[in-house]
C-alpha cells in the first residue's frame, strides 16, 4: 500500500501494480470494495504492459473519510494523484460503483484522460427515464432506496457492515446466493484465494457510514450531464447481471457523445475479475488507445 497527503490534508491510500514502466490505468474498485481489487489485474497487466493504480475512495480502506462528498470530488482526487505520481496523460476504468467515477474523470479531466472504461456501471439516474419497475428487478435495491429517501441508504448500509463484520463467514455463504449462474463458478474460484474475502471485508470493515457517503455520491445527482462527456468511452455489460440492469449500459450508450457498447452473452457482474476477461479487455484498450494516437498524427487534408 502507498498514500498521498491531498491539499485538504486527508490521506489517499492506493496501490500500484502491473507493469510499473508501462501506460498508467487509474482503476475505480466496486462496492463493496477497495484497492485491493487492483490486485486482480496485476498479471494480465504485466503481460499486456500495463499500470494499474487502485485509490481506497474517502472513508474506505486506509483513506480518510470526506463528509458531504459528491462524485465530482473524486475526480479532483484522481487530479491530485495524477499529478503527484507525474501521469501527464492516462486512461480510468471502473467495474460497478467504479463506472460512475469514470466518467466523473472523463468530464472533468478531459485534457488529461484518454479513454474511459465502464464495466457494469450504473447510470446517471437523474437523466434516466425508465420505470421504476426496472430499478427493482436488480439485487441491489439501492437506487430505489435512494429515491424514497438517503437514509434508507444509510440505515441498510451500517446494518450490513455491522453484520458482515460480525459474522464474516456468513457475509460470503450470502454472496454465493446472490449471484447468479454465470458468476457462481468464478466466485468459488476466487474464493479459493484470500483476496476476494479480504477485499470486501476491508470495505466492510470501514464502517456503513463512510459505504453510505459513497454510495450516495453515485446515486444522487451527478452534477454533470452525460451528454457534456467527450472523452471517448468503452461500455461493457453482461446480459445475466444480477445486479446492473443492461438497460442502463443502453442508456449511457445512448446519451455519452463517443461511447462504445459491447453486449456480452452468459456472462453476470464479476467478469472483471476473471483473467480471460482482462487480457481481452487490456488488447481492447490498446488497441484504441493506438488508433487514437494515428488520428492525432494524421495530417490535416
Amino acid at each position: 500500500m502507498k498514500h498521498l497527503v491531498l491539499r485538504d490534508g486527508r490521506k489517499l491510500a492506493y496501490t500500484d501494480v502491473g507493469d510499473s514502466l508501462g501506460y498508467p490505468l487509474i482503476f475505480g474498485h466496486g462496492m463493496p470494495g477497495s484497492r485491493l481489487q487492483g490486485e486482480f489485474f496485476h498479471k494480465q497487466a504485466l503481460q499486456h504492459s500495463f499500470r494499474i493504480i487502485t485509490p481506497d475512495r474517502p472513508g474506505i480502506g486506509n483513506s480518510d473519510y470526506q463528509p458531504g462528498r459528491r462524485l465530482l470530488d473524486y475526480a479532483n482526487d484522481i487530479e491530485q494523484l495524477a499529478d503527484a505520481l507525474k501521469l501527464e496523460g492516462f486512461s480510468h476504468f471502473g467495474w460497478s460503483s467504479g463506472s460512475s467515477r469514470t466518467l466523473a474523470c472523463c468530464y472533468k479531466l478531459t485534457d488529461r484522460v484518454d479513454l474511459g472504461v465502464c464495466l457494469s456501471g450504473y447510470t446517471n439516474f437523474s437523466e434516466y427515464a425508465g420505470h421504476h419497475k426496472l430499478l427493482e428487478e436488480t439485487r441491489w435495491p439501492g437506487p430505489r432506496l435512494a429515491r424514497y429517501s438517503p437514509w434508507l441508504v444509510k440505515l441498510v448500509a451500517q446494518l450490513v457492515a455491522y453484520l458482515s463484520r460480525r459474522h464474516p463467514g456468513l457475509y460470503m455463504r450470502e454472496a454465493k446466493h446472490l449471484v447468479n449462474s454465470a458468476d457462481r463458478n468464478l466466485l468459488s474460484l476466487l474464493l479459493e484465494e484470500d483476496t476476494f474475502q479480504r477485499d470486501q471485508m476491508l470495505c466492510l470493515e470501514s464502517g456503513g457510514k463512510a459505504i453510505a457517503t459513497d454510495l450516495l455520491a453515485e446515486l444522487e445527482n451527478w452534477g454533470f450531464s452525460l451528454k457534456d462527456v467527450h472523452t471517448p468511452v468503452l461500455i461493457f455489460q453482461g446480459k445475466e447481471d444480477a445486479f446492473v440492469r443492461v438497460d442502463y449500459a443502453r442508456h449511457l450508450a445512448g446519451q455519452l457523445p463517443r461511447a462504445e457498447l459491447t453486449l456480452m452473452p452468459d456472462t453476470g457482474h464479476l467478469y472483471p475479475l476473471a483473467e480471460n476477461f482482462q487480457s481481452q479487455l487490456f488488447a481492447h484498450i490498446k488497441l484504441e488507445l493506438e488508433r487514437m494516437t494515428l488520428k492525432r498524427k494524421a495530417p490535416l487534408l
